[in-house]
């Protein structure tokens, strides 16, 4: 699985949607949240799909790990849901 940019960081309060980052790339990304500059140099991050619903609907599911790039997050499963 490969996300393509541009990454963004959202938060939902009630009805509203405030975007706090958006980057062009992992490494902005990272710099954005104040990574230290080894963690910048980290390559793209990978993931691997566990969970894929593909109705199309609100409410769908992606689970992914991240399995190489950002070294804090390698590991990590991430969870979004179709908004």
């Amino acid at each position: 699985l490969e996300i393509f940019p541009p990454f963004r960081f959202e938060i939902q309060l009630g009805s509203a949607r405030v975007q706090v980052v958006e980057a062009g790339s992992d490494a902005e990304f990272r710099a954005l949240n104040a990574r230290d500059e080894d963690a910048q140099k980290a390559g793209r991050n990978i993931y691997k799909q566990r969970y894929l619903d593909m109705t199309g609907k609100k409410g769908d599911l992606r689970i992914s790990e991240v399995t190489s790039g950002d070294p804090v997050i390698v590991g990590e499963v991430f969870v979004h849901r179709r908004l």
